[in-house]
């Protein structure tokens, strides 16, 4: 205990502005995800290429587990025991915990369609949370007797490094990132408090605002993510040593952030403020536009480099055209929502059309367009996720570009009824509409 107290201490003048103030803020947009017919729904897990894991129930009472992927949400794979997921990285591989009362629970790490379990020896019950891009698993022993432990562990040796927060009545330890940066909570006096725990071993314990606060997530760059319960209210939140920000699903009182990827967007769950259902998100940091042309084009101006993403975002509409503007470097990538209708859509380019699954990174250069391209359509957006433009929901489009510049291009809402016949004859029709592509946006 006394080798490792003055290491709580090291680092905590560098999270005075966590704990204190807000940072300049980013736009979010919360999209929800629901798993079809689901009363509840629990996103935990979201990784760098368009995959989420997490759990739901049907009926209220029995909950499974689930992954999405490709616009298909699946269960998992049959296990020979009750499996909750908690984390997936972005190799697919997908981390959590088994239920198998009265016999102790177990870690799993699930890869390839293959369960591999694990306990962490001396202590009684293993839970995993998480999982790096270098395999490394998080998460929290418990020893039947009310101690608890959060740990690291390597698959590799088998290997465990223990994560012990002094005084901690219950410590969980669950974001951890290229780095070996690992985040959680600790039960201490007062209520929870959320830690930074550095690779040489040094921990750092923070609050937001004095309130209770627990850490879940963290990407490659320090950025984290939570949850802090202010009264009566528990919001998400994003953060590092310079600031954080609060996240509120609009209309819920309780949102909860449990991972974020290196895109910074983040998932987790809430409760919805009308039926008092929990529903899953994701939250999207978006470019909002800044202005709009007189042909009713989004107009944007976003700094980029390559392979990088950036997020746009206009109001919901039944398609989009997308555009360049003058002389900025030609667009590499796209990557659509999840949780817009059935997440499914048509991506229509220089007279090619492709059936295109949120959350799927489309790569043109991949389909033949070597150079990128200036411009492209996405329509099929399902009639019923049309909302109000008034509604804060909407359709963060992920982009990335063959070289650094300048993005002044648009984002084109389509609004006819070409768009709002029925979803499969939108799919298997050819409108010949790439010939408007474009026209309005003062190019």
């Amino acid at each position: 205990m006394k080798s490792v107290l003055p290491r709580l201490l090291v680092h905590l003048a560098a999270f005075a502005a966590l704990v204190a103030s807000t940072a300049a803020s980013a736009v979010y947009v919360f999209n929800t995800v629901n798993y079809p017919g689901s009363v509840m729904t629990d996103v935990r897990g979201l990784n760098g290429t368009g995959r989420i894991v997490g759990y739901a129930s049907i009926d209220g009472v029995n909950n499974f587990s689930f992954s999405y992927a490709g616009g298909t949400f699946s269960l998992l794979p049959p296990a020979a025991v009750t499996a909750t997921a908690h984390g997936i990285n972005d190799s697919g591989v997908i981390v959590g915990s088994t239920f198998e009362d009265p016999s102790p629970s177990r870690g799993f790490i699930l890869a390839s369609g293959a369960y591999t379990y694990f306990t962490r020896p001396g202590w009684t019950h293993s839970h995993a949370r998480a999982i790096s891009g270098t395999g490394l698993v998080t998460g929290y022993s418990e020893d039947g007797l009310g101690a608890t432990s959060g740990y690291i562990y390597n698959p590799v040796t088998s290997a465990f490094t223990d994560i012990t927060v002094p005084g901690s009545l219950l410590t969980i330890a669950q974001g951890i990132n290229s780095a070996g940066q690992v985040v959680g909570s600790a039960i201490l006096a007062g209520g929870a408090h959320g830690f930074l725990r550095q690779p040489d071993g040094t921990i750092v314990i923070f609050r937001i605002g004095g309130n209770p606060t627990r850490a879940r997530g963290i990407t490659d760059t320090g950025l984290m993510t939570g949850f802090v319960t202010m009264g009566a209210v528990t919001s998400g939140f994003v953060g590092d040593s310079l600031g954080y920000q609060l996240l509120d699903v609009p209309g819920s009182t309780f949102t909860v952030g449990e991972a974020i990827n290196n895109a910074g967007q983040v998932s987790g769950l809430y409760t919805d403020g009308l039926s008092g259902a929990t529903r899953g998100f994701i939250a999207t940091p978006v470019s909002m536009p800044t202005g709009t042309t007189s042909g009713g084009a989004y107009v944007f101006s976003v700094a980029v480099i390559p392979n990088v993403p950036i997020f746009i975002d206009p109001v919901v509409a039944v398609g989009y055209d997308y555009r360049i503007g003058k002389e900025n470097p030609r667009i590499a990538t796209v990557q659509l929502p999840i949780g817009i209708g059935d997440s499914l859509y048509r991506l229509k380019v220089e007279g090619r059309r492709f059936t295109l699954a949120g959350g799927e990174l489309f790569d043109f250069r991949a389909n033949g367009f070597r150079r990128g391209v200036e411009k492209f359509r996405v329509d099929c957006i399902e009639v019923d996720a049309l909302l109000d433009p008034a509604n804060p929901q909407a359709f963060p489009t992920e982009l990335t570009f063959m070289a650094a510049g300048m993005f002044t291009g648009t984002q084109k809402p389509l609004t006819r009824d070409s768009g709002r016949g029925d979803k499969r004859q939108c799919m298997d029709r050819d409108d010949d509409g790439d010939d408007d592509e474009g026209r309005g946006h003062g190019h």
